[in-house]
Parts: structure tokens; C-alpha cells; sequence
């Protein structure tokens, strides 16, 4: 079962959020078929999308998207305030050669730009974006946080992949700085993280995230939420139904004239969804009769 924690260390002003999301991103390596390379970085970025979910309140939802000028392309992951997850990598057949023996998610990421868009329950989306600055993701986030939403924050993320294309380990730790940290504490911190090892390392050893978040902060820390994660999708016939009707009358008359049926594929979860042209007439129809 994978889990995200959020614990305290309240004398020295540090919010910490643990993430063992290994069953997660296996999953997701199997709905979209992910090579190597290409498994690693979308780990990062769904395990970057549910860091940002534990921000969140109730009914929100957070994506992190990911643009490079890299092979991959694009990434996307969209997480909600219950630790659901789903995403899409825009080209998943990408594989590296290793660098330093190690999965080459920097070059398959490449030079671009990280967005985060938050659905706060408002009437506009909030939206934030900053330049990739290593293309590895955690760093690339922790940028994001300091900059962007001016909390200093420090970012690892990990997933590692066997031989065998499974994943076996995945998951990392945000530390935040509140308000009231003194800068010895902040040195603490930033020479105890120098010597951290890889998150997926302390995973396949069997730490889960409560040991993540006490070997990272090395400080007492009370534990303030637990929620299971889980790489969900919404999708429905509904929902492709609702989408095919805001293309507008004139797409879907094209549509109705061009083909026997529609197939739609959800690009998060890759399930399809066919749509005869029975039903786009009677869709049109219901159009009409509302707008008349």
C-alpha cells in the first residue's frame, strides 16, 4: 500500500511530506507502456504532483506539467487533496542510455519550463511556472516552491526500475521551511541532506514513510496526516459525452457526417470510449432544443 505522510518538527520550524509511491507508478508504467527512462521521469512527476497535493484542502486538486525540449516531450500529473493521482507522458517509449550507472531523466527531460496549476475551488485557476533548471524534476520543484510560492523548500525524488522494466522502489520526502526557522537549523539541514541517500535506495531496503521522514529530518517529528495513495482516473461515458458537446455545434456536425462512430481515448488512463453517430445526433439535437 503507498502512503504520504506530513509530519512537524515544531521547535525548529520544519514541515516535512513523506511519499512511498511505489505500487503507484508501477501501475502507471502499465497503463502507458513506459520505457526505462521514460518510467523514471513520469515517477518524478506524479511523486511531484502528490508532494504539492499535501497543500492542498478539501476538494482541490494540483497538475504539474513538465515541457522540455527532450525527447520525452511532455509530462503531465494531476493529484487531489486525497492523494488520487493519474498522468500522461506524451512520448513513454524513451530510453537513455545509462549516465554515471544511473537512468538519464535530465537529458530526456531536457531545457523547458515547469507549470503548476491549482484548481483552488475558485473561479480562475491559480497558475505558476518557472524555467527547468536540471530537468530532474526534485530540484527543478524545489526551485519552483522558492521562487514561485516563496516557501524554501528541499525536494527528493526517486524510482527505480529493474531489469526487468518493473518498478521496485518509488517515492520521496519535501521538506518546507516555516516561518520562525532560525539559520542554524536551515544548516542543519541543508549539510544533512548533502549526505541523504536516493530515496528509491532507502525504499527497496524497506523504509517506508515514516523512516523516510525521521532519517531526513533527524529531528523528533509528530506525524499530522496519513492518507494512502492511489492512481485514479475519473473518466466516464458521461464526462466524454460532456467534452464531445463543448466542441460546439459545427465539430460535431462534421463529426456526425464524417464517421459511423467516435472513439475517444482517455489520455490518462487510456481507456476508450465509442460513440455512435446515433447518439451525436441526439446530442445535437438536445443542443438545439436548449439553446432554442
Amino acid at each position: 500500500m503507498d502512503l504520504l505522510l506530513k509530519g512537524i518538527a515544531k521547535e525548529e520550524g520544519l514541515l516535512v511530506v513523506s511519499l512511498v509511491s511505489t505500487e503507484t507508478v508501477e501501475k502507471a508504467r502499465l497503463i502507458h507502456d513506459t520505457y526505462p527512462t521514460a518510467t523514471a521521469a513520469f515517477g518524478r512527476v506524479l511523486g511531484g504532483a502528490l508532494l504539492l497535493s499535501s497543500l492542498l484542502k478539501e476538494g482541490q486538486k494540483v497538475i504539474l506539467q513538465v515541457s522540455g525540449d527532450g525527447p520525452l516531450k511532455e509530462m503531465v500529473a494531476e493529484a487531489d487533496w486525497l492523494c488520487r493521482v493519474r498522468g500522461y507522458v506524451k512520448r513513454p517509449h524513451i530510453h537513455l542510455e545509462l549516465k554515471d550507472e544511473k537512468l538519464d531523466v535530465g537529458r530526456a527531460v531536457g531545457k523547458g519550463i515547469m507549470h503548476v496549476i491549482k484548481d483552488l475551488g475558485l473561479r480562475e485557476y491559480y497558475r505558476g511556472s518557472v524555467p527547468l533548471q536540471t530537468g530532474e524534476i526534485a530540484t527543478d520543484l524545489a526551485y519552483y516552491l522558492t521562487a514561485s510560492e516563496q516557501i524554501p523548500a528541499a525536494v527528493s525524488l526517486g524510482v527505480f526500475v529493474d531489469t526487468d522494466n518493473a518498478v521496485k522502489a518509488s517515492g520521496g520526502f519535501m521538506i518546507h521551511v516555516l516561518p520562525g526557522a532560525t539559520d542554524e537549523t536551515l544548516r542543519y539541514l541543508k549539510e544533512r541532506l548533502k549526505k541523504f541517500p536516493p530515496v528509491s535506495s532507502m525504499i527497496r531496503e524497506g523504509c517506508g514513510p515514516e523512516e523516510i521522514m525521521e532519517k531526513a529530518m533527524g529531528l523528533p517529528v509528530e506525524v499530522l496526516e496519513r492518507k494512502e495513495v492511489h492512481y485514479y482516473c475519473p473518466c466516464s461515458r458521461d464526462r466524454v459525452l460532456d467534452t464531445l458537446v463543448a466542441l460546439g455545434e459545427k465539430d460535431m456536425n462534421e463529426l456526425a457526417e464524417k464517421d459511423e462512430r467516435v472513439n475517444v481515448q482517455c489520455r490518462f488512463c487510456m481507456k476508450e470510449y465509442s460513440v455512435s453517430r446515433e447518439e451525436l445526433l441526439s446530442l445535437l439535437k438536445a443542443m438545439k432544443n436548449s439553446s432554442g
